[in-house]
């Protein structure tokens, strides 16, 4: 089983959500149980240059923050001029000036982070709704297999150059969707919403989630596949069709 999770953010700055909705995804979200599982930060992120569970859970981690912020902007749910240039990749990305932003987004990686490190991701999805109605718009899923066998001693064969090879693929193909998916004419907002294992332990912030499917939804081909041999992530967009 699998549960949901979202934090939900306004345009142009943050609000919290109290909404309790019932699920209405294939696999039934369920109230979580506490128990205590470690930091990621106890782990070496490599041995030797070889990449390790927690620097597995750290490469992961900064694609979704990159890819994230290249969703937003090339999609205009924030205006351009709230973006600077960085090189990462080998390319030249848009990453956010927004204060509030930032914030946000880092909250939600940190969180992300752990819960990688702990294996218990199935799925990342980034919805963009109509700020005005909260109708889904797009929605942006990346599925994650991760292998459960690994632990702390676990060390990839895959270089890190390769895997960095495959997210700039990803990253490009995300820069190119302006020319693949419909113009966003409507003022809209966004959450990211995380499917983690049954029982996983969440923070109070973080609140149980509808699945955010798109009406009358059409579906862009897989984008391509990322993977570090301990996480694998395949991204897929699905967008609404005209009536």
């Amino acid at each position: 089983q699998t549960q949901g999770f979202f934090c939900s953010l306004a345009r142009p700055s943050l609000h919290n959500t109290t909404r309790q909705d019932k699920a209405t995804d294939t696999n039934p979200h369920t109230s979580p149980v506490q128990h205590s599982m470690p930091a990621a930060g106890k782990a070496a992120a490599t041995v030797g240059g070889t990449i390790t569970l927690k620097g597995s859970a750290n490469i992961v981690t900064e694609f979704f923050g990159y890819g994230v912020n290249t969703i937003l902007y090339q999609r205009g749910v924030y205006p351009p001029e709230q973006f600077e240039r960085k090189k990462q990749y080998g390319l030249t990305l848009l990453v956010t000036t927004d204060s509030k932003l930032k914030k946000y987004l880092n909250g939600v990686l940190q969180q992300l982070s752990t819960w990688l490190y702990q294996k218990t991701v199935q799925k990342v999805i980034i919805v963009i709704a109509n700020a005005s109605t909260g109708e889904t718009v797009e929605r942006w899923q990346f599925d994650i297999e991760c292998d459960k066998a690994a632990d702390d001693s676990t060390l990839s064969e895959k270089p890190v150059k390769e895997v960095q090879g495959e997210v700039q693929a990803i990253i490009r193909q995300i820069t190119a969707s302006v020319s693949f998916l419909p113009m966003i004419e409507e003022s809209c907002t966004f959450e990211m919403l995380v499917y983690t294992d049954k029982d996983t332990e969440t923070p109070l912030e973080w609140q149980l989630s509808d699945a955010k499917m798109v009406k009358n939804s059409r579906q862009v081909m897989p984008l391509r596949t990322f993977s570090t041999n301990i996480h694998t992530v395949k991204p897929l967009v699905s967008y609404r069709a005209e009536e």
